[in-house]
């Protein structure tokens, strides 16, 4: 961070993803959407009110979502998308911990007035993710946008007593004394992919979060 503040401490993190199977994609997702071994180290009590919870957004996310996939994808399943192949990059690629997408652990069904999907990072840290879908133009800036007013409306803390469920002990600490990072996952519809990345790191939105411990800009593109 210190390229872009010299008071900054913490590091930005820049990935891209390419999808090029997206019937492969939906596959993965479904899969994802479906399991429900994230159920199982919950205790009782908890286990039946996060079931409860899910089950109709579950329904919701493979009956009106996935399986309507079609050429042009709507900005629901965009958003879903881009949340799930975000939470895989920072899994397969940085070793965070994948947490089940906000959606199946809230109260409201689908379009969650929050943060869209949650990982913790090798350095335990609880990482809040916004993902947005736009097909005709770049999101980035709409997600950074969203982060900062989520910030603001102090989000974050709200989510804290779902999230000590499923993160460790230090992280959730963590996040509570104001350590914690946030990822920004949006869809790329240009093909020059080096611009639009460098165009999210120099944001107007970005200022803000260069306080904070790390940042993940993830961009996804959409080449099948």
């Amino acid at each position: 961070m210190t390229d872009y503040d010299h008071a900054a401490t913490g590091k930005i993190y820049s990935l891209v993803i390419d999808i090029t199977d997206l019937e492969q994609r939906v596959k993965e997702m479904q899969d994802v959407a479906l399991d429900t071994s994230w159920l199982d180290e919950l205790d009782v009590i908890d286990r039946l009110g996060y079931e409860a919870r899910s089950k109709r957004t579950v329904e919701k996310i493979t009956n009106e979502i996935l399986n309507n996939v079609e050429s042009d994808i709507s900005e629901d399943f965009g958003e879903y998308m881009v949340s799930d192949v975000a939470q895989t990059a920072l899994k397969e690629h940085l070793d965070h911990i994948r947490l089940p997408l906000a959606e199946f652990i809230k109260e409201k069904i689908s379009g969650n007035p929050g943060f869209d999907f949650h990982t913790e990072s090798p350095e335990t840290l609880v990482a809040f993710g916004e993902a947005k879908y736009s097909g005709v133009q770049n999101a980035h800036g709409r997600a950074l946008k969203q982060i900062n007013e989520f910030i603001v409306d102090q989000k974050d803390i709200q989510e804290l007593p779902d999230l000590r469920k499923f993160v460790t002990e230090g992280a959730i600490q963590n996040a509570a004394a104001g350590t914690k990072a946030y990822s920004a996952a949006f869809s790329i519809t240009s093909d020059d992919i080096g611009v639009i990345m460098d165009n999210a790191l120099n944001s107007v939105h970005m200022k803000t979060l260069l306080s904070y411990d790390a940042i993940y800009l993830i961009g996804v593109k959409i080449s099948a």
